[in-house]
């Protein structure tokens, strides 16, 4: 069956192949036989719909894909007289000469294009898409086709992770350059460059492809060699609410710094600031820190704006600094703090179902206390034959969260404290000869982290549980790259090392490591249109258990492939196939039981696990930036296979959890579908997207055990009109239906449906005011046909009463909704929950940039 998909991928790629690889090919010049650079060629159908475009290079010469509805090629230039000339069958080469127009006109009118492409970098103008509301960089990232905004703050192109965020050439903010996105003015930026398939490291430059984006900011010229920012204060009511920023920018040719601090009360949560955004070009040194064993119920996330239940108290200040030694040599230090104190309301009632179906109830009074400090320091030495880094990063967190909770068996005080902290150094080198590719890679880490779960039962019942952990971290690569039959094979050896502590006070401390040897050969095909990776790692893996007396080992082999091939200038494809074995490494083992909660025990997993998977991915991503015009295809099967799950039994005053030893599987198919239109003439963004997945799993719940076959359908839609100055429109909205297959926890399919839209007026009345509402409404399924409905109103306004001096005022939930209701299934449980809101509120806001 899989094989039998596998072909079924391959035919859908190489069916397009052959009718693309045909190529109109020809020169263009002017009447004085000299070429003509950078002339726009497009291909029109007979209906004159645009097929493909591109330019001419610097000796005139152009080539394009012909298609089977080829019809005329039209070839234009400034300054030039646009000529048009006709396909003919069997012909290929068409040539061109431009007359030159000279028009004289009394008046001109320059119009900057909104988007240029250069090979492939695509080059947006950024006033072009920019709006009057929108006052920030990520404002703006969202209007671009091809570029979508994660809610964290992580951007995404044609379906895919950037690869590196400069501002002017220089990678300032590292990853979390969300902190320069969300707090950068948006009049400041001239252009946004896109640098499709970048590999940012210039030694590996022809050598190892990317399939990623490189994004660089380019600042107007009167915000370059002068710092410039923002202060805002805000002071709101019923009770005394605040929003404060401060922004500090310098872009220099040398020297660049991005300083922001913020402080409010008011519902936005600052934590997403401290978060490092996806990148692939650390792959190697990337290992994810050791997770907490105790977290205390909170409430969910509801699909609602923070504004409006959040109940906190936020601080965060990060400071950002690069020197660049030359062109290619810089030192960079990134500095952040981060507090939040956040209060939390909930109850929540939850139906455990079985043979004897479990009904819980809790209701949760939480103060949750979180701070962190990260400090990093940058070296980096980017040259055509020598990439070099060295970097320094630490980072020092506290969370003190107490939770009084009333449930089925009474009255619970709970604290739970944690203290962790750890220390790591990466260093990377590629050396770049005529005939060979070196690179060596290494991440050392140590980590600890102290924790303890203080339950007090009816008031007198106190239960303690400490914990402590240690763990320490080492990887190593060495690799060499170099040509075998015109095409580039890479031979890897990776060498990996962990050691854990765990301590309770119950149990010593109980020690475990493994070693890890990786033999990796990877082999890269380029071709005209693109490339393909197989690669071929093979792991040797020896772990120990202090509790056991011997060491065991495992041969692990996870071939993979992937192609990545340009079907036209705007249409590319990517697949990606593999079979991993992976060995659980990541978790630290214990021989015991551990409390998480006041509720919940486990018996911990002491043993390593192996996970057998196959995967298979079909991406299709277009943009034509002519007719502003950008679409995702995802369509992605895994199955995989484990050697244990986890047993699940409830009572009214204790949940257990235990791993038992027995093979089940697990598989999941998704398709997605994204789509982005902008009419310029009509002043209208189109965004609409459909997602759907279904998954498969295995669920041992009480005395029951069976597979859970969940299914989820969602579909959202976003215009935008903005044709008028005075006033712009955006309509949004989001509606899924979840349900889930019978099994012998139910007998029913358990659907469940909710809905969300919102509308949003912006109002200019006159040049420097703006006024704007919105309304939202949510429409959730609680149980079978019985719905709860939320709905908010929101108003506001921004007056610029110089050109660096702004009020401003905003009221939320002027219809001042007091709670909200959701519920959902999760594997074969129903969930309710119901929380507070923070009810209508007011702010005003003097803002001053400089």
């Amino acid at each position: 069956m899989v094989m039998k998909a596998v072909s079924y991928l391959f035919f859908l790629l190489l069916l397009p192949v052959s009718v693309f690889a045909q190529m109109l090919t020809g020169k263009v010049k002017s009447t004085d036989n000299k070429a003509i650079f950078n002339v726009t060629c497009k291909l029109f159908d007979a209906k004159d719909s645009l097929l493909a475009y591109t330019f001419t290079k610097q000796d005139g010469t152009y080539t394009i894909a012909w298609q089977p509805a080829a019809h005329r090629l039209e070839f234009s230039a400034i300054g030039y007289k646009k000529q048009n000339v006709l396909i003919k069958a069997d012909r290929y080469g068409y040539d061109a000469t431009l007359i030159s127009s000279a028009i004289k006109l009394k008046e001109v009118t320059v119009t900057v294009e909104p988007i240029k492409r250069n090979k492939d970098t695509l080059l947006y103008n950024a006033d072009a898409f920019r709006q009057k509301e929108d006052r920030y960089l990520e404002d703006v990232l969202k209007r671009l086709p091809g570029i979508e905004v994660g809610s964290n703050g992580e951007i995404i192109y044609q379906g895919k992770s950037i690869n590196k965020f400069n501002i002017e050439g220089l990678d300032l903010m590292g990853n979390r350059y969300n902190q320069a996105t969300q707090n950068m003015p948006a009049e400041a930026v001239a252009q946004i460059q896109i640098m499709e398939n970048n590999q940012p490291i210039r030694a590996l430059e022809d050598k190892v492809n990317s399939n990623r984006a490189t994004l660089n900011i380019k600042l107007k010229k009167d915000y370059k060699m002068r710092p410039f920012g923002e202060i805002e204060g805000g002071i709101g009511f019923p009770a005394t609410i605040w929003d404060n920023r401060l922004t500090s920018i310098g872009i220099a040719t040398k020297n660049q710094f991005f300083v922001s601090a913020m402080m409010n009360n008011n519902g936005i949560d600052l934590s997403p600031l401290t978060k490092d955004m996806t990148v692939m070009s650390d792959k190697y040194l990337a290992e994810p820190l050791p997770t907490s064993f105790l977290y205390s119920p909170t409430v969910k996330t509801p699909p609602v704006s923070q504004l409006y239940y959040l109940n906190n108290k936020s601080y965060y200040i990060g400071a950002n600094y690069l020197h660049a030694f030359s062109k290619y040599a810089n030192l960079r230090t990134n500095l952040l703090y981060h507090h939040n104190t956040t209060f939390k309301d909930d109850s929540t009632f939850v139906r455990y179902v079985s043979n004897d179906t479990v009904n819980i109830f809790e209701r949760n009074g939480i103060k949750d206390r979180n701070d962190i400090v990260k400090a990093q320091i940058r070296y980096e030495l980017n040259t055509k034959k020598l990439y070099l880094y060295d970097e320094v990063l630490g980072s020092l967190g506290l969370k003190d969260a107490h939770n009084e909770i009333k449930s089925n068996i009474g009255s619970v005080g709970e604290r739970v404290w944690s203290n962790p902290y750890f220390l790591q150094n990466t260093f990377n080198a590629d050396l770049n000869t005529p005939n060979h590719l070196y690179t060596f890679s290494s991440v050392i880490r140590a980590y600890k982290a102290k924790e303890k779960l203080t339950s007090l039962f009816k008031g007198w019942d106190r239960r303690l549980q400490p914990i402590d952990m240690y763990n320490f971290f080492m990887r190593n690569r060495v690799s060499t790259a170099f040509d075998v039959f015109g095409n580039s094979l890479t031979f890897g050896y990776i060498l990996e090392y962990k050691y854990n502590t765990l301590a309770t006070d119950k149990v010593s401390h109980q020690a475990s490591k493994y070693w890890l040897n990786t033999i990796e050969p990877t082999y890269e095909i380029s071709f005209d249109k693109g490339y393909m990776d197989i690669s071929l790692p093979v792991e040797f893996l020896s772990y120990n258990y202090g509790w056991r007396h011997k060491n065991s080992n495992k041969v692990l082999f996870s071939p993979s492939v992937d192609l990545e091939y340009k079907l036209n200038n705007m249409l590319t494809a990517d697949i990606s196939l593999g079979y991993n074995r992976n060995g659980d490494t990541e978790k630290m083992f214990f021989n015991g039981i551990l409390n998480h909660n006041y509720r919940t025990y486990s018996k911990m997993i002491d043993s390593l696990s192996v996970e057998r998977m196959s995967i298979a991915n079909l991406r299709l991503a277009y943009i034509n930036t002519f007719d502003m015009l950008s679409w995702n295809i995802y369509i992605g099967w895994m199955h995989a296979k484990n050697d244990y799950f986890l047993n699940y039994s409830y009572t009214d005053d204790a949940t257990f959890i235990r791993p038992v030893w027995r093979d089940n599987d697990r598989s999941s198919w998704s398709v997605a579908m994204s789509l982005k239109k902008i009419f310029r003439s009509l002043g209208i963004t189109f965004n609409y997207g459909n997602r759907y997945s279904y998954n498969k799993s295995f669920l041992s719940q009480n005395t029951v055990e069976d597979y859970i076959r969940y299914n989820v359908f969602s579909s959202n839609l976003s215009l935008n009109w903005n044709k008028l100055s005075w006033l712009h429109a955006n309509v949004s909205g989001v509606g899924n239906i979840s349900w889930k297959g019978k099994d012998r926890f139910s007998y029913d399919h358990s659907i469940l449906r909710n809905a969300y839209y919102a509308i949003r007026l912006d109002f200019f009345p006159i040049k420097r005011l703006r006024l704007y509402t919105d309304f939202s409404q949510t429409i959730i399924e609680i149980t079978q046909k019985h719905y709860s409905t939320n709905y908010f109103l929101n108003a506001g306004l921004r007056y610029d009463v110089l050109k660096f001096l702004a009020i401003k005022f905003s009221a939320t939930n002027l219809l001042n909704r007091k709670y909200y209701t959701e519920s959902l299934y999760s594997g074969a449980n129903y969930q309710y929950f119901e929380f507070p809101l923070r009810g209508r509120e007011v702010m005003f806001s003097l803002s001053v940039k400089y």
